[in-house]
């Protein structure tokens, strides 16, 4: 059989503003093509994941590929 590239991605992740102890859990799916350029690792999903959060601390829980 052969491999079928990925076309969405969920991820579950933490954010927190640097410095302060309260921390936010969410989850966020998308597109592939459209998020993460075609990437299909997991620095490709904190990249985005930092732009969506300027500032932030990003703590990844889970990363699921579609």
């Amino acid at each position: 059989m052969p491999y079928e590239k990925p076309t969405s991605f969920r991820v579950d992740y933490y954010y927190r503003r640097i410095g302060i102890d309260s921390r936010t859990r969410t989850q966020l799916g998308g597109s592939i093509s459209q998020h993460l350029q075609g990437a299909t690792t997991e620095s490709a999903v904190m990249d985005f994941l930092r732009k969506k959060h300027p500032g932030y601390e990003i703590s990844l829980m889970g990363l699921e590929w579609s």
